[in-house]
């Protein structure tokens, strides 16, 4: 049921990644056996990572103002030609020319896949779609290794079926009845802030692609010179291929139950031991054995990826991710520009055998700084490290992450929608009364039918919201959300209408609009209150209480560093602070509510209640000293049996403005039965309670 909206998506993917995956190991093995030198092997194969980087910066750009389905046709047909004139003209010049147009087509094709499948995921199965588009990547890629046996390496035929295959990969897409999504501007991150924010998933990052590339570019290399030809060799890609599969998933459970960076130590100290002995077991023929090894080799190279990745997101907010893993991504085609040269190199002057010399240098320099950041930053709890997700380089920005902030579609495009919406542009009354047929009749399309007319300017959302709600008033809090979520700029208006004309159950519905907008969440609940602190006292702490309840949740519910950064209680303090303005009798309830709903922000909140005992008695006599006295002694009252862990210190903030008050509020602590000695004891040493 999740791949079957996909089919013809994920059709194309697979066999433009099939012809990928041949012309990887086809390439390499016909330049070997043309006699091109092995630097210009190397050479020829960073190239492709060229194209990448080049592709990694400028395929979201062309997707904006190009679209989906060109976009891929075109890369899908200019990948055909580049390897269709690498069979007829197999120069070196024209090789490495040709490979950075497929390098940059195939990162193009990447992200359009990933971000259709993005836009028509939901939040609840875009892991599983991730998943199964990385699959379906790495089966292809597997499987084009065998291909080879197709036909002589020496002859055209097996650049003609790179070329079939690429221009067939262009025929599901184009058929499919799915339309490509609008793509928004993205923020970038530069290198500096990530390298500051996680120096570990960068430079392990930056290693991977330089160990990566090496790796899959040279190895067939690696495996003609010691006699692996023919079938014997697409087994001997296919294996390391299946090992970067393979090794993703008892990684992964590593990952999420261990510390990660010893987890990260462990692996390449494992990638060490194996590189030294593949040269060992394939001098003494045991084939299987060095298929193991290699096989383990690429698993642990191709998972320091999502490792970095991992790591990095450790350290960075939830809606900078998409940022965080651009740059990222950027960095690995650095390094794996540097890799199939730099191996090729080392190859050309110490023998066949050293890319595995080169691998072991390049791991044993990871290792060590992995060691060293492991001594100069404390591991984060196991609770608050980031999960794996199973990832590829694939030069794609992937929102299908599950880790991403996921952004829902404002509604969802279907011809009742077209037809509403072009009614509207020319009779917005008439669209109105038609969607509200059309609800009559379905009431499950109502909030999507209501975004959709909310985003035509002609429309009085107010008048909209009437109609839908009276023919779905079950509806009333999703068409709400719906609204404001498709026209934040009209919340104010809805809020408005909804206060004076819903006085039965306003208060759910403002809460939920709220929640729904939680950049503008304050400036909701407060127009809100502007228009019912006078007439709906108790219906305005139940709403206060409803929305920091809400609140608590969703920082319940946050990444350790996501809720840091919320700095709640002074989200918390500006709510009192602003309802308090607006229903300024209410003062003491609205800090109880507040207080009692989020805890942690009872300090903050007593301050500000503080202040305003201060400001509302600038005169003060006898009376006023009462006035103050009484509120203060019954808020601790209500603290210490609400929240009395929270008591000493609410009283300490209280006896700093009013020290006259001191033995009044240490009677009242330590006439509590919560609050222990020690806790008073501390307080006085700190300040004379």
């Amino acid at each position: 049921m999740t791949i079957r909206p996909f089919i013809l998506l994920l059709t194309s993917g697979f066999l433009l990644m099939l012809g990928y995956g041949l012309s990887n190991i086809l390439l390499p093995v016909r330049m070997q056996n043309d006699g091109v030198s092995m630097n210009n092997i190397g050479l020829v194969l960073s190239m492709l990572s060229v194209g990448f980087l080049l592709g990694a910066y400028y395929s979201r750009m062309l997707l904006q103002r190009v679209g989906h389905i060109r976009i891929f046709a075109m890369c899908g047909s200019l990948t055909s030609v580049a390897i269709l004139l690498s069979g007829l003209y197999p120069e070196p010049l024209m090789l490495a020319c040709m490979r950075i147009i497929t390098g940059f087509c195939i990162v193009c094709t990447n992200a359009t896949l990933d971000s259709w499948l993005s836009h028509s995921a939901t939040e609840k199965n875009r892991g599983r779609i991730l998943s199964i588009n990385q699959m379906m990547i790495m089966t292809a890629l597997f499987s084009g290794q065998f291909l080879l046996n197709v036909a002589p390496i020496d002859d055209i035929t097996l650049f003609v079926i790179c070329g079939i295959l690429f221009s067939l990969s262009i025929t599901p897409i184009v058929i499919s009845k799915q339309r490509g999504p609008q793509i928004e501007d993205s923020q970038t991150m530069s290198f500096m802030t990530v390298f500051k924010l996680s120096p570990l998933g960068v430079v392990s990052c930056f290693y991977c692609g330089v160990l990566y590339a090496a790796l899959i570019n040279m190895l067939p290399i690696f495996a003609s010179n010691n006699g692996i030809t023919g079938l014997d060799l697409s087994i001997f890609m296919g294996t390391a291929i299946s090992g970067a599969i393979v090794l993703q998933f008892p990684i992964a459970y590593l990952s999420d139950h261990f510390d990660r960076r010893k987890v990260m130590l462990f692996m390449v100290a494992t990638l060490i031991v194996l590189s030294l002995l593949v040269p060992f077991l394939i001098s003494e023929d045991m084939f299987k054995l060095t298929l193991l090894a290699v096989a383990l080799i690429t698993g642990l190279v191709a998972c320091l990826y999502p490792m970095s990745m991992s790591e990095t997101f450790d350290k960075v907010l939830k809606e900078q991710i998409l940022s965080a893993m651009s740059s990222l991504l950027l960095i690995y085609a650095l390094g794996s520009i540097l890799g199939p040269y730099l191996a090729s190199m080392v190859m050309e002057n110490f023998g066949n055998n050293a890319l595995f010399g080169f691998m072991n240098i390049v791991a044993i320099t990871l290792l060590l700084f992995i060691s060293i950041r492991m001594k100069l930053r404390k591991a984060l709890p196991l609770d608050e490290q980031e999960s794996f997700i199973m990832q590829t380089p694939s030069g794609v920005v992937s929102e299908l992450d599950p880790r991403t902030q996921y952004a829902e579609a404002q509604f969802e495009t279907n011809p009742e929608v077209e037809v509403a919406i072009s009614l509207a542009r020319k009779n917005p009354s008439a669209a109105v009364n038609m969607v509200k047929a059309l609800v009559l009749r379905d009431p499950k399309n109502a909030s999507n039918l209501a975004a959709a007319l909310s985003t035509i300017e002609a429309i009085d959302i107010s008048k909209l919201y009437a109609a839908i709600t009276s023919a779905a008033p079950q509806m009333s809090i999703h068409i709400a959300e719906a609204l404001t979520n498709a026209s934040p700029e009209q919340a104010e208006q809805l809020v408005d209408w909804i206060t004076s004309e819903y006085p039965d159950q306003f208060t759910n519905i403002v809460v939920a609009i709220a929640n729904n907008m939680p950049d503008d969440g304050i400036n909701v609940m407060e127009q809100a209150a502007e228009n019912m602190a006078e007439d709906y006292p108790s219906e305005l702490l139940e709403m206060t209480k409803e929305y920091m309840t809400n609140l608590s949740d969703s920082l319940d519910a946050m990444r350790p560093i996501d809720r840091m950064a919320a700095v709640s209680e002074n989200t918390a303090t500006e709510l009192y602070n602003r309802l308090t303005d607006v229903a300024p009798d209410q003062s003491a309830e609205l800090a109880f509510t507040v207080s009692d709903s989020l805890p942690e922000s009872s300090g903050n909140v007593a301050e500000a209640y503080v202040q305003n005992l201060i400001d509302s008695e600038q005169v003060v006599t006898a009376d006023t000293i009462d006035n103050i006295e009484y509120a203060a002694n019954n808020y601790i009252n209500h603290i210490v049996e609400s929240i009395p862990e929270h008591a000493v210190e609410i009283a300490s903030t209280f006896v700093d403005s009013f020290p006259e008050m001191a033995s009044d509020m240490l009677e009242i602590l330590q006439d509590s039965d919560d609050i222990k000695d020690s806790e008073l004891t501390t307080s006085i040493d700190k300040k004379p309670l």
